[in-house]
């Protein structure tokens, strides 16, 4: 680390670099001191220009040395919150709750830090994380990928009250420069989540591999058949990370939409007829992932507007979802058969807490909690006994899933509005993480049911869904 001040306009602002900071997150910290946008800051230096990807331990800064920065501040710009470390605090002041720390937000960033919540909630994310040693030069998705690692780590570490994941941010943002966009006073601009999600999904599987990213890939068996010539037929076999929802005028059911989503007609020209021709294209799923992604598409390029505007229409969704209908012939038998055992089992877990909160009229919260703890370790080991021998890498042993997570929008466009993340509680089906950026709350099932959609509140973007009985 090394302390210097910064002088801009006769006032000086302390500043603390680390060594390992890049010329970016330098200039960030000096919009976060002085107010002044990045694009605006002449940061006077005797080794020339700051540029963004430069390191701070090549600029020969010394201990307590004065930096001049040019440039006129915002004034409609948010009061930074100064930086506390956790070496500085006192015991009083540490969190030491075992309930989830939120994320701050560092400018329209609520996009990305309910995108990090939610893959915070799978198992096998965290897993592969923990054990990547990759490291990266900004820009890279080794390094996108390493401070997404990092703030894991503080997430799961839960030292105060939220994480500022400031080296997250400016990864992503010079990682792919549409994070990175601004208007017309230098403010950062709200992006979709659904590309946030997606873009640190690619990172992950180009950083970890393909054994990871199985858990995410869905497969079909792709025909698609001219309805001029029926012997015009072509069949593939291929692969997504993500199941669609197309939502139009009567789409009231998530399934409707998955259905209508995997059989759909495109124009397109026949080589044998010479013309242009309509195809049915119907797809049936061959290999299910552990960990499903379901998005609802709701935004659309709205030409008068000139934006991504926002489908309001609300589309029910299913804490437990059942994808048996949508399995190619040749598949479904045996995923069935693991869906019906494994239900058997759940019967009698259902059983066992009936029991338990008959036995036990005023249940104290701490036994409720160390009950619900104890028995989903007892029946992950006995859900296992069901799984077949023969799977394939991140496969799902069964056709049925559990909702885990959901990645909400509030607003009438991708452009603007508000993100937030809920996220199943590990133990208890009925207890619900709201993470609004910073600010975590308890929320219960009907909360989650309430967000289909229908209006500008929140509703549903991205559903992750866990296969039946796995960790």
């Amino acid at each position: 680390m090394v302390k210097i001040s910064i002088k801009n306009s006769g006032k000086t602002y302390p500043l603390e670099l680390s060594l390992d900071d890049t010329g970016l997150v330098f200039k960030q910290k000096i919009l976060e001191a002085t107010r002044i946008p990045i694009e605006r800051q002449k940061v006077l230096l005797k080794t020339g220009q700051l540029k963004d990807d430069v390191l701070v331990s090549s600029l020969g800064l010394k201990e307590g040395q004065v930096v001049m920065v040019i440039g006129s501040p915002e004034l409609n710009l948010p009061v930074a919150v100064k930086t506390v470390f956790l070496e500085d605090l006192k015991d009083s002041d540490v969190n030491y709750s075992n309930d989830p720390v939120g994320l701050q937000n560092l400018g329209n960033t609520c996009y990305l830090n309910s995108s990090i919540q939610a893959l915070h909630s799978i198992p096998t994310v965290a897993k592969a994380l923990d054990t990547n040693e990759k490291v990266g030069e900004i820009g890279s998705e080794e390094h996108l990928v390493l401070q997404l690692k990092r703030v894991f780590q503080q997430l799961d570490e839960k030292k105060k009250d939220y994480v500022v994941p400031r080296e997250l941010v400016t990864s992503l943002r010079v990682n792919s420069p549409m994070f990175n966009e601004r208007d017309q006073m230098g403010m950062y601009k709200q992006q979709d989540a659904e590309e946030a999600f997606t873009l640190l999904l690619r990172s992950l599987e180009k950083v970890i591999g393909d054994d990871f990213i199985e858990n995410f890939v869905i497969r079909f068996k792709s025909l698609t058949k001219n309805t001029e010539d029926e012997s015009d037929v072509d069949e593939k076999i291929e692969q997504d990370l993500k199941l669609e929802c197309h939502i139009n005028g009567s789409t009231n059911f998530l399934k409707n939409g998955l259905i209508e989503s995997l059989n759909d007609t495109v124009e397109k020209r026949s080589a044998k007829l010479d013309k242009e021709c309509v195809y049915e294209v119907n797809k049936k799923i061959t290999k299910l992932p552990s960990v499903l992604t379901v998005q609802f598409v709701r935004f659309f390029w709205k030409r008068s507007t000139n934006r991504k505007s926002k489908i309001l229409r609300k589309v029910q969704f299913p804490f437990q979802l059942d994808l048996a209908d949508v399995l190619d012939d040749g598949y479904r038998e045996d995923k069935i058969k693991i869906r019906d055992e494994l239900r058997n089992v759940e019967k009698q877990q259902l059983t066992e807490e009936r029991e338990f909160k008959k036995q036990k009229k005023n249940i104290l919260p701490k036994d409720e909690d160390e009950f619900d703890e104890k028995q989903y370790k007892k029946f992950v080991e006995q859900f296992k006994e069901k799984f077949p021998k023969e799977l394939q890498n991140g496969e799902n042993p069964s056709s049925l899933y559990n909702l885990n997570a959901v990645i909400t929008h509030q607003g009438t466009s991708a452009d603007s509005g508000h993100y937030q993340a809920f996220v199943k509680d590990k133990y208890n089906d009925n207890r619900w993480w709201r993470f609004n950026d910073d600010k975590v709350s308890i929320v219960d099932k009907e909360k989650i049911e309430s967000l289909a959609g229908g209006g500008e509140s929140d509703s549903a973007l991205i559903l992750i869904y866990k296969g039946f009985g796995l960790e």
